[in-house]
């Protein structure tokens, strides 16, 4: 499969960017790092948005994305 490189750059990036905040959240689980309430809270949300950037740009990467479903559905 042949995608542009503007869609494998934005897919590798987000990617990155949340290999990156998981990497952090294992460190925390695993190698019992102590940090505060709020700390973990934002450990967490920072997760948690990573992984819905790299959601949405493997599905833009499939052509999934809700851009595309929406046009194709459109008569």
């Amino acid at each position: 499969m042949r995608v542009s490189e503007d869609l494998h750059t934005q897919y590798m990036t987000a990617y990155s960017a949340w290999l990156e905040q998981i990497t952090a959240v294992h460190s925390f689980f695993f190698e019992e790092s102590a940090l505060r309430p709020d700390k973990v809270k934002g450990l967490l949300n920072r997760e948690a948005n990573a992984k819905d950037k790299y959601d949405l740009a493997r599905l833009k990467l499939l052509g999934l994305d809700s851009d595309s479903s929406q046009s194709s559905t459109d008569y």
